[in-house]
C-alpha cells in the first residue's frame, strides 16, 4: 500500500502529514532567519538526531532544553525557555520549532506567542498522542496550582508536522497514551476508525500510517470549523473531565500518569454517564468498556477518592455557573455537547468504574 502524503494548507495553519513530511517541510523552516528548536531530555538524545537528517542538518541557530517530566509544564520552565530565547538572541522574526510530545508542543507553544508579544513556532509532535491530539489545533498551556492546562492561549503554529517515524522512539506505555485519543476519535465521530482500531492490538501495530492520517484528520475538520471551542469542537473532551480529574487527583499526589490513561479511565466513567442521559443498547456499552479495558488497567482509585475528584471538576474550564458541561455519546461514532451533569450520576459513574460492572439494562 502507498504510504500517505497530505499536505493541507487549511488558513492559518499548515498540515504536513506522512512519510517524509519533516522533509517535505524544509521550505517552511527556511522562510524564518533565526531558528530554534525546543526539545525535551529525550527527544534531545532520540529525536533531534533524526530531525537532524531528515532536514539535511539545517542551520539551527540554537537548541533549548527542557526537563522530560509531565510535572515540569510550568511557568518555570516556561521562564527558563524566555531566558534562553533571550540569550540566544531571538527576534520577532525568529521561529521555535517544538520537537516532542504533548509537554514540548504545550509549552513551546505558549512561551513562543508570549515571548517579544509573540513569535513564529511550528510543531513537530514526536509522541502518538502529540501526531492525532495535542499538536494540532492551536491550544497552549501550563499547569498550575496542581490543575491541568489551568493557564494558556490559542494560538496557531504556522504548520505542524507530523512524520510517524518519530514513533520508532517511543515505548508502549507512551503509544497507549496516544492511542486513546484515537479511541476517542473514534468513538465521537468516526465509526469506521473506531471499527479500525478495535480489531487491533494496539501494541502490535506496525504500520500507523493510515491509521494517524484517519485521526488526524478528523480533529482537523473539527477544529477548522470551531477554532476557539464555542461549540463543535467541545465534543472532542469526552473523556476529559473525569480523566482531568483523575491526571490532577494524582499530580497532587507527586504521582505520574499519562494523559492517556486518565482519558480512557474518563471514557469509562463519562460512558456510564451517557448511557444514563441516553439509551445505549447493553452490547455496545459493554464494546467500549471491554475495548478501553483490554488496554488500559484499571486505577487504583478507592470510594473515598470520589470527593477530591469531584473537587478538582470543579476547577475543569469549562464549568459553567457552577454547572458541569459534559460532552457525551448518544450513540457510537454521534456526541453531543454542553450537557449539564449532576454531583449523584458523577459519583455513580466513578463508583462504577471503582467496582468494574458491566451494562446491567
Amino acid at each position: 500500500m502507498k504510504k500517505p502524503q497530505l499536505v493541507w494548507d487549511i488558513k492559518p495553519v499548515s498540515y504536513i502529514l506522512g512519510k517524509d513530511a519533516v522533509g517535505l517541510s524544509i521550505k517552511k523552516l527556511k522562510e524564518f532567519g533565526k531558528r530554534f528548536v525546543l526539545v525535551d531530555e529525550n527527544t534531545l538524545d532520540h529525536c533531534l538526531p533524526v530531525f537532524n537528517r531528515l532536514t539535511n542538518d539545517l542551520e539551527i541557530d540554537g537548541v533549548i532544553t527542557i526537563k522530560a517530566d509531565h510535572n515540569n509544564k510550568n511557568i518555570n520552565e516556561t521562564i527558563h525557555v524566555w531566558n534562553k530565547l533571550s540569550e540566544l538572541g531571538a527576534d520577532r522574526d525568529s521561529l521555535l520549532i517544538n520537537l516532542g510530545g504533548g509537554v514540548v508542543t504545550d509549552l513551546g507553544g505558549f512561551a513562543a506567542s508570549t515571548f517579544k508579544r509573540g513569535i513564529s513556532f511550528i510543531n513537530y509532535p514526536t509522541s502518538l498522542l502529540g501526531m492525532v491530539d495535542a499538536g494540532i489545533g492551536g491550544k497552549t498551556g501550563l499547569d498550575f496550582a496542581d490543575i491541568k492546562n489551568q493557564v494558556g492561549l490559542f494560538s496557531n503554529p504556522k504548520c505542524v508536522v507530523i512524520d510517524p517515524i518519530f514513533l520508532k522512539t517511543l515505548n508502549q506505555k507512551q503509544l497507549l497514551s496516544g492511542y486513546a485519543e484515537m479511541l476517542k476519535c473514534g468513538l465521537i465521530m468516526d465509526r469506521d476508525l473506531w471499527g479500525n482500531l478495535i480489531n487491533q492490538d494496539c501494541l502490535q501495530i506496525s504500520d500507523w500510517d493510515v491509521l494517524i492520517v484517519q485521526s488526524a484528520r478528523n480533529k482537523v475538520d473539527i477544529v477548522r470549523h470551531d477554532v476557539l471551542e464555542k461549540g463543535i469542537r467541545k465534543i472532542l473532551n469526552f473523556g476529559h473531565t473525569i480523566g482531568h480529574a483523575i491526571e490532577s487527583h494524582y499530580f497532587s499526589k507527586g504521582e505520574l500518569v499519562t494523559h492517556g490513561a486518565a482519558v480512557a479511565a474518563g471514557m469509562i466513567c463519562e460512558t456510564y454517564i451517557s448511557s444514563k442521559v441516553y439509551e445505549f443498547e447493553c452490547t455496545q456499552f459493554n464494546e467500549i468498556i471491554e475495548v478501553i479495558d483490554k488496554n488500559y488497567d484499571r486505577f487504583d482509585l478507592k470510594i473515598d477518592d470520589i470527593d477530591k475528584l469531584i473537587m478538582f471538576m470543579k476547577q475543569d474550564k469549562k464549568i459553567k455557573g457552577g454547572k458541569y458541561n459534559f460532552s457525551l455519546l448518544r450513540r457510537l461514532g454521534k456526541s453531543v455537547h454542553d450537557i449539564e451533569i449532576d454531583d449523584d450520576i458523577i459519583r455513580e459513574s466513578l463508583i462504577f468504574y471503582i467496582d468494574k460492572k458491566d451494562c446491567e439494562n
